[in-house]
């Protein structure tokens, strides 16, 4: 459980300084290893998660890239899940955490920093809860299809409305799949980035799951799954 407690100690971090009454943490910097501008706090919350986790194992993460440090495990980190929606105090945002060993994710935890809900599975223990309260978070909604990257992606928006499909697109491609099991399915199209989706997927790896032509498609039941993979992937 030293990884579950080392990211618990990290996100809480992460959140004082979202919280601080340093403004500047949000301002833009530069293009990161994965493509996107960076903000201070994408880099402040990565050294964060470098500081925890380097001595352990090489760090894969999407500001910085990879950092070999001879060992024979990695850590895969998002820093800030939803930089978008975290500038704009929109509260779905979060980190996002794998450890790969010999190519497989054999550890994960997603955090949603604007709430402390957080996801957390190794190979015995899979464990929804929250970093400062002890709780149970809420059962499954199962209705809800959360759309990543709908904005980008028209054709499809217009085959799931042909269909009479409603969806919400929340912006945090790893908290969204991590909440997976809780709604009626996850869809993503777009470039797919380890760091993006590692943990969130290995959380619901028991679910029903399609990766194919940059498209993601994730539903608990299996008749949900088989109706959006042929609008998907057969339309």
């Amino acid at each position: 459980m030293k990884f579950l407690k080392s990211c618990k100690i990290a996100s809480r971090e992460i959140i004082r300084l979202i919280h601080s009454s340093n403004k500047s943490i949000f301002d833009k910097t530069q293009k990161g290893f994965g493509g996107d501008v960076s903000m201070n706090i994408d880099l402040l919350a990565e050294q964060i998660f470098i500081k925890h986790f380097s001595k352990q194992g090489n760090i894969y993460s999407e500001e910085c890239g990879l950092l070999d440090n001879n060992k024979n495990k990695t850590f895969v980190i998002d820093p800030i899940d939803g930089s978008f929606n975290i500038s704009n105090a929109f509260p779905y945002y979060g980190s996002s955490i794998a450890i790969k060993k010999n190519n497989k994710v054999i550890k994960s935890f997603v955090v949603n920093l604007a709430t402390g809900d957080y996801f957390y599975k190794s190979k015995n223990r899979r464990i929804e809860n929250n970093i400062f309260y002890n709780k149970k978070i809420t059962p499954s909604i199962n209705e809800i299809i959360l759309f990543e990257k709908a904005y980008a992606n028209i054709d499809i928006c217009k085959k799931l409305a042909q269909n009479s499909i409603k969806y919400r697109s929340p912006g945090a491609l790893a908290l969204s799949l991590a909440l997976a099991h809780r709604c009626k399915a996850v869809i993503f199209k777009g470039d797919i980035r380890d760091f993006d989706i590692a943990a969130g997927l290995h959380f619901n790896s028991h679910l029903n799951i399609k990766i194919e032509n940059n498209i993601i498609l994730v539903a608990k039941r299996k008749k949900d799954f088989d109706i959006l993979s042929n609008i998907l992937f057969k339309g």
